[in-house]
Protein backbone atom coordinates (compact mmCIF):
# COMPACT_ATOMS: atom_id res chain seq x y z
CA UNK A 1 0.00 0.00 0.00
CA UNK A 2 2.18 2.89 -1.11
CA UNK A 3 2.02 6.48 -0.90
CA UNK A 4 3.13 9.00 -3.27
CA UNK A 5 1.69 6.67 -6.53
CA UNK A 6 0.97 10.11 -8.64
CA UNK A 7 -2.42 11.52 -9.36
CA UNK A 8 -4.83 9.07 -11.12
CA UNK A 9 -7.64 10.26 -14.13
CA UNK A 10 -11.40 9.98 -13.97
CA UNK A 11 -12.05 6.55 -14.58
CA UNK A 12 -15.08 3.95 -14.30
CA UNK A 13 -14.79 2.88 -11.12
CA UNK A 14 -16.94 -0.21 -9.77
CA UNK A 15 -17.11 -1.34 -6.17
CA UNK A 16 -16.78 -4.89 -5.34
CA UNK A 17 -17.86 -7.12 -2.19
CA UNK A 18 -14.98 -9.54 -1.15
CA UNK A 19 -16.72 -12.85 -0.81
CA UNK A 20 -19.92 -13.73 1.58
CA UNK A 21 -19.48 -11.18 4.90
CA UNK A 22 -15.74 -10.43 3.43
CA UNK A 23 -14.38 -13.74 3.51
CA UNK A 24 -12.24 -13.29 0.81
CA UNK A 25 -10.76 -10.00 2.34
CA UNK A 26 -7.83 -11.10 4.20
CA UNK A 27 -6.41 -12.98 0.92
CA UNK A 28 -7.25 -10.20 -1.61
CA UNK A 29 -5.50 -7.86 0.68
CA UNK A 30 -2.15 -10.10 1.18
CA UNK A 31 -2.01 -11.71 -1.98
CA UNK A 32 -2.64 -8.40 -4.14
CA UNK A 33 -5.71 -10.26 -6.14
CA UNK A 34 -9.31 -9.40 -6.53
CA UNK A 35 -11.91 -12.35 -6.43
CA UNK A 36 -15.35 -13.30 -8.04
CA UNK A 37 -17.74 -15.79 -7.59
CA UNK A 38 -21.13 -16.46 -9.38
CA UNK A 39 -20.44 -20.61 -9.95
CA UNK A 40 -17.75 -19.83 -12.42
CA UNK A 41 -15.95 -22.78 -10.76
CA UNK A 42 -17.90 -24.55 -13.11
CA UNK A 43 -15.39 -25.67 -16.60
CA UNK A 44 -18.30 -24.66 -18.88
CA UNK A 45 -19.32 -21.54 -17.65
CA UNK A 46 -15.36 -20.40 -17.17
CA UNK A 47 -15.37 -21.49 -20.76
CA UNK A 48 -18.07 -19.17 -21.96
CA UNK A 49 -16.24 -16.42 -19.91
CA UNK A 50 -13.14 -17.18 -21.89
CA UNK A 51 -14.43 -17.22 -25.20
CA UNK A 52 -16.80 -14.20 -24.18
CA UNK A 53 -19.57 -16.06 -25.44
CA UNK A 54 -22.08 -13.62 -23.03
CA UNK A 55 -25.23 -14.62 -24.23
CA UNK A 56 -24.02 -18.84 -23.47
CA UNK A 57 -22.96 -17.29 -19.57
CA UNK A 58 -26.54 -15.77 -19.52
CA UNK A 59 -28.12 -18.51 -20.58
CA UNK A 60 -26.50 -20.99 -17.85
CA UNK A 61 -27.89 -18.79 -15.01
CA UNK A 62 -31.93 -18.71 -16.83
CA UNK A 63 -31.27 -23.06 -17.06
CA UNK A 64 -29.93 -22.66 -13.51
CA UNK A 65 -33.17 -21.35 -12.17
CA UNK A 66 -32.22 -17.53 -11.69
CA UNK A 67 -34.79 -14.47 -13.01
CA UNK A 68 -34.27 -13.12 -16.45
CA UNK A 69 -33.19 -9.50 -14.75
CA UNK A 70 -30.65 -11.59 -12.58
CA UNK A 71 -28.51 -13.36 -15.11
CA UNK A 72 -28.54 -10.26 -17.23
CA UNK A 73 -26.46 -8.70 -13.42
CA UNK A 74 -24.49 -11.50 -13.15
CA UNK A 75 -23.60 -11.79 -16.91
CA UNK A 76 -22.83 -8.08 -16.76
CA UNK A 77 -20.56 -8.27 -13.76
CA UNK A 78 -18.94 -11.18 -14.76
CA UNK A 79 -17.96 -9.53 -18.20
CA UNK A 80 -16.65 -6.22 -16.75
CA UNK A 81 -14.05 -8.47 -14.36
CA UNK A 82 -13.20 -10.48 -17.37
CA UNK A 83 -12.49 -8.20 -19.86
CA UNK A 84 -11.36 -4.95 -17.80
CA UNK A 85 -8.17 -4.34 -19.37
CA UNK A 86 -7.12 -2.40 -16.80
CA UNK A 87 -8.75 1.43 -16.71
CA UNK A 88 -11.27 0.39 -14.25
CA UNK A 89 -11.03 1.49 -11.11
CA UNK A 90 -12.02 -1.28 -8.16
CA UNK A 91 -12.68 0.04 -4.92
CA UNK A 92 -14.00 -1.89 -1.71
CA UNK A 93 -13.62 -1.74 2.04
CA UNK A 94 -11.17 -3.78 4.38
CA UNK A 95 -9.74 -3.35 7.69
CA UNK A 96 -12.05 0.04 8.17
CA UNK A 97 -10.07 1.39 5.28
CA UNK A 98 -11.36 2.61 1.19
CA UNK A 99 -8.87 0.30 -0.96
CA UNK A 100 -8.58 0.78 -4.64
CA UNK A 101 -6.42 -0.73 -7.38
CA UNK A 102 -6.51 -1.88 -11.01
CA UNK A 103 -6.08 -5.12 -12.37
CA UNK A 104 -2.89 -5.94 -14.28
CA UNK A 105 -3.02 -7.38 -17.87
CA UNK A 106 -2.75 -11.00 -16.98
CA UNK A 107 -6.32 -12.67 -17.55
CA UNK A 108 -8.77 -14.02 -15.20
CA UNK A 109 -8.09 -17.56 -13.39
CA UNK A 110 -9.92 -20.24 -11.63
CA UNK A 111 -9.26 -20.20 -7.86
CA UNK A 112 -7.37 -22.82 -6.46
CA UNK A 113 -10.44 -23.38 -3.85
CA UNK A 114 -12.63 -24.46 -6.71
CA UNK A 115 -14.18 -21.10 -5.67
CA UNK A 116 -14.75 -18.66 -8.34
CA UNK A 117 -11.95 -16.55 -10.40
CA UNK A 118 -9.04 -14.03 -9.37
CA UNK A 119 -7.29 -11.76 -11.05
CA UNK A 120 -3.87 -9.75 -9.56
CA UNK A 121 -4.29 -6.08 -8.52
CA UNK A 122 -1.41 -4.21 -9.96
CA UNK A 123 1.05 -3.25 -7.36
CA UNK A 124 -1.53 -4.88 -4.79
CA UNK A 125 -4.71 -3.01 -3.07
CA UNK A 126 -3.81 0.73 -1.78
CA UNK A 127 -5.50 2.09 1.07
CA UNK A 128 -4.24 5.47 1.34
CA UNK A 129 -4.59 8.58 -1.02
CA UNK A 130 -1.32 9.73 -3.27
CA UNK A 131 0.01 11.85 -0.06
CA UNK A 132 0.04 8.57 1.87
CA UNK A 133 -2.63 9.61 4.09
CA UNK A 134 -4.94 6.72 4.72
CA UNK A 135 -8.78 6.47 3.40
CA UNK A 136 -10.22 5.52 6.77
CA UNK A 137 -14.48 4.92 6.51
CA UNK A 138 -14.91 7.04 9.33
CA UNK A 139 -13.21 9.64 7.61
CA UNK A 140 -15.32 9.29 4.49
CA UNK A 141 -18.70 10.33 2.70
CA UNK A 142 -21.59 8.63 3.34
CA UNK A 143 -22.68 8.27 -0.03
CA UNK A 144 -19.44 6.12 -0.63
CA UNK A 145 -19.51 4.27 2.61
CA UNK A 146 -23.05 2.87 2.14
CA UNK A 147 -22.00 0.83 -0.86
CA UNK A 148 -20.78 -1.52 2.32
CA UNK A 149 -23.72 -2.50 3.08
CA UNK A 150 -24.58 -3.49 -0.69
CA UNK A 151 -25.91 -6.87 -0.55
CA UNK A 152 -25.08 -7.57 -4.22
CA UNK A 153 -21.14 -8.61 -5.18
CA UNK A 154 -19.86 -5.63 -7.19
CA UNK A 155 -21.81 -2.77 -9.05
CA UNK A 156 -21.36 0.94 -10.44
CA UNK A 157 -20.55 3.71 -7.93
CA UNK A 158 -22.51 6.81 -8.42
CA UNK A 159 -20.07 9.40 -6.77
CA UNK A 160 -16.73 8.86 -9.08
CA UNK A 161 -15.48 12.03 -8.89
CA UNK A 162 -15.87 12.43 -5.25
CA UNK A 163 -13.88 8.78 -5.36
CA UNK A 164 -11.27 10.22 -7.21
CA UNK A 165 -10.78 13.83 -5.58
CA UNK A 166 -9.92 11.88 -2.13
CA UNK A 167 -7.48 9.33 -3.67
CA UNK A 168 -5.49 12.14 -5.49
CA UNK A 169 -5.93 14.01 -1.89
CA UNK A 170 -7.69 16.82 -3.06
CA UNK A 171 -10.77 18.56 -1.21
CA UNK A 172 -13.91 19.80 -2.40
CA UNK A 173 -13.81 23.91 -3.04
CA UNK A 174 -16.69 23.81 0.05
CA UNK A 175 -14.46 22.00 2.54
CA UNK A 176 -11.40 23.62 1.76
CA UNK A 177 -12.99 27.18 2.33
CA UNK A 178 -14.03 25.82 5.54
CA UNK A 179 -11.06 24.71 6.43
CA UNK A 180 -9.20 28.16 5.97
CA UNK A 181 -11.99 29.94 7.64
CA UNK A 182 -11.83 27.35 10.57
CA UNK A 183 -8.00 28.14 10.88
CA UNK A 184 -8.29 31.51 10.94
CA UNK A 185 -10.80 31.16 13.42
CA UNK A 186 -8.47 29.29 15.77
CA UNK A 187 -5.36 31.58 15.33
CA UNK A 188 -7.43 34.37 16.86
CA UNK A 189 -8.78 32.53 19.68
CA UNK A 190 -5.52 32.71 21.66
CA UNK A 191 -5.21 36.27 21.73
CA UNK A 192 -9.08 36.26 23.13
CA UNK A 193 -7.99 33.92 25.97
CA UNK A 194 -5.62 36.40 27.13
CA UNK A 195 -8.20 39.18 27.82
CA UNK A 196 -10.01 36.75 29.91
CA UNK A 197 -9.46 37.69 34.01
CA UNK A 198 -7.84 34.52 35.73
CA UNK A 199 -11.73 33.70 37.29
CA UNK A 200 -13.11 33.45 33.53
CA UNK A 201 -10.36 31.47 32.20
CA UNK A 202 -10.76 28.76 34.70
CA UNK A 203 -14.57 29.07 33.80
CA UNK A 204 -13.70 28.62 30.42
CA UNK A 205 -11.24 25.32 31.21
CA UNK A 206 -13.95 23.71 33.24
CA UNK A 207 -16.72 24.49 30.48
CA UNK A 208 -14.18 22.43 28.10
CA UNK A 209 -13.67 19.42 30.70
CA UNK A 210 -17.32 19.47 31.47
CA UNK A 211 -18.25 19.10 27.42
CA UNK A 212 -15.96 16.04 27.51
CA UNK A 213 -17.56 14.44 30.59
CA UNK A 214 -15.34 15.36 33.25
CA UNK A 215 -17.35 16.62 36.43
CA UNK A 216 -15.62 19.24 38.45
CA UNK A 217 -15.45 17.79 42.46
CA UNK A 218 -13.07 20.74 43.85
CA UNK A 219 -11.15 23.62 44.00
CA UNK A 220 -8.24 24.09 46.42
CA UNK A 221 -5.91 26.66 46.62
CA UNK A 222 -4.38 28.74 44.36
CA UNK A 223 -3.24 32.38 43.73
CA UNK A 224 -5.12 34.82 41.75
CA UNK A 225 -3.83 33.73 38.26
CA UNK A 226 -4.23 29.84 39.30
CA UNK A 227 -6.26 27.53 40.56
CA UNK A 228 -6.55 23.19 41.50
CA UNK A 229 -9.23 22.02 40.14
CA UNK A 230 -10.66 18.21 40.99
CA UNK A 231 -12.39 16.31 37.86
CA UNK A 232 -13.90 12.98 37.65
CA UNK A 233 -15.07 11.11 34.76
CA UNK A 234 -17.87 8.97 35.15
CA UNK A 235 -17.40 6.31 32.65
CA UNK A 236 -13.98 5.30 33.53
CA UNK A 237 -13.88 6.24 37.51
CA UNK A 238 -11.17 8.40 36.96
CA UNK A 239 -9.82 11.43 38.65
CA UNK A 240 -7.63 14.14 37.74
CA UNK A 241 -5.59 17.12 39.09
CA UNK A 242 -6.29 20.24 36.65
CA UNK A 243 -3.54 23.34 37.38
CA UNK A 244 -5.42 25.92 35.43
CA UNK A 245 -2.42 28.83 34.61
CA UNK A 246 -3.17 31.92 33.04
CA UNK A 247 0.46 32.57 32.37
CA UNK A 248 3.42 30.24 33.29
CA UNK A 249 7.11 29.28 33.16
CA UNK A 250 8.70 25.82 32.78
CA UNK A 251 9.75 26.54 36.48
CA UNK A 252 5.92 26.67 38.05
CA UNK A 253 5.42 23.13 35.80
CA UNK A 254 8.03 21.58 37.41
CA UNK A 255 6.93 22.99 41.05
CA UNK A 256 2.95 21.77 40.13
CA UNK A 257 4.43 18.50 38.66
CA UNK A 258 5.49 17.77 42.22
CA UNK A 259 2.66 18.46 43.91
CA UNK A 260 0.86 16.53 41.56
CA UNK A 261 3.14 13.78 42.96
CA UNK A 262 2.11 14.06 46.03
CA UNK A 263 -1.70 13.96 45.37
CA UNK A 264 -0.73 10.26 43.16
CA UNK A 265 -2.53 8.92 45.71
CA UNK A 266 -5.89 10.51 44.96
CA UNK A 267 -5.11 11.63 40.99
CA UNK A 268 -4.28 9.50 38.37
CA UNK A 269 -3.59 12.48 36.11
CA UNK A 270 -2.23 15.89 35.89
CA UNK A 271 -3.38 18.95 32.92
CA UNK A 272 -1.76 21.81 33.35
CA UNK A 273 -3.64 24.31 31.09
CA UNK A 274 -2.53 27.69 30.15
CA UNK A 275 -2.87 30.35 27.49
CA UNK A 276 0.54 32.02 27.35
CA UNK A 277 4.36 30.75 27.66
CA UNK A 278 6.44 28.50 26.24
CA UNK A 279 7.06 24.63 27.66
CA UNK A 280 8.09 21.10 26.80
CA UNK A 281 6.49 18.09 27.47
CA UNK A 282 7.19 16.73 30.57
CA UNK A 283 9.13 13.29 31.11
CA UNK A 284 6.01 12.30 32.63
CA UNK A 285 3.31 10.34 31.11
CA UNK A 286 0.76 11.05 33.26
CA UNK A 287 0.76 14.76 32.63
CA UNK A 288 -0.84 16.73 30.05
CA UNK A 289 -0.20 19.87 28.82
CA UNK A 290 -2.62 22.23 26.97
CA UNK A 291 -1.72 25.08 25.85
CA UNK A 292 -2.90 27.86 23.68
CA UNK A 293 -3.03 26.24 20.35
CA UNK A 294 -4.44 23.13 21.57
CA UNK A 295 -7.10 24.97 23.56
CA UNK A 296 -8.14 26.68 20.79
CA UNK A 297 -8.99 24.01 19.20
CA UNK A 298 -10.83 22.47 22.12
CA UNK A 299 -12.41 25.91 22.44
CA UNK A 300 -13.97 25.53 18.81
CA UNK A 301 -14.41 21.79 19.28
CA UNK A 302 -16.77 22.79 22.63
CA UNK A 303 -18.77 25.48 20.85
CA UNK A 304 -17.45 27.80 22.85
CA UNK A 305 -16.83 30.84 20.56
CA UNK A 306 -19.44 33.15 21.01
CA UNK A 307 -18.80 32.66 24.76
CA UNK A 308 -15.46 33.68 24.39
CA UNK A 309 -16.58 36.36 21.82
CA UNK A 310 -18.89 37.51 24.77
CA UNK A 311 -16.60 37.93 27.56
CA UNK A 312 -14.02 39.70 25.42
CA UNK A 313 -16.43 42.10 24.22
Amino acid sequence: MEPNIGKIPLPDVRYIKLGSGGNWEQECLTKGIIRMGFGTESGERFLLCQNGDWPGLNASFIAEGKERGTAARFTKELRLFFEDPGTMLWITFMNECLCWGHVDGSPAQLHADGDGLWRTIAGGWRNTDVNGELLIKDKLSGALTKLAAYRGTSCDVDVVSYVIRRINGEKMPEVERTSVALHELQSTIPALMQMLTPGDFELLVELIFSTSGWRRESVTGGTQDTKDIGLWLPSTDERAFVQVKSRTTPKELATYIEKFRERSDSYKRMFYVYHTGSLASPNDPRVTLIGPEQLARLVVDAGLVNWLIDKTS
